[in-house]
């Protein structure tokens, strides 16, 4: 029970960060593409990318740990054998 709140604020944290991330990331790109007319719609395209960039990262994460597991068990499956 105690691992499992200190995995809930581990994420919680890093949940946290990645927020502030993004918020710093849309304020960025709000300035950088300024020439599309008004800020906030280049602050939304800003947080657009930025959401785009972490749903990437976070899927070959979660894909990746997904591989290794599987190829775990099948190392432990021809160890049996």
């Amino acid at each position: 029970m105690k691992n499992n709140i200190i995995v809930f604020i581990k994420y919680l944290l890093i949940g946290i960060v990645v927020a502030i991330g993004g918020m710093f990331f849309s304020a960025l790109c709000g300035d950088f593409f300024n020439g599309l007319g008004d800020y906030g719609i280049a602050a939304v395209l800003g947080i657009c990318l930025y959401l785009c960039i972490v749903i990437v990262i976070c899927t070959g994460l979660i894909l990746n740990r997904l591989d290794r597991n599987k190829s775990d068990k099948k190392d432990e499956k021809q160890s049996d054998e």
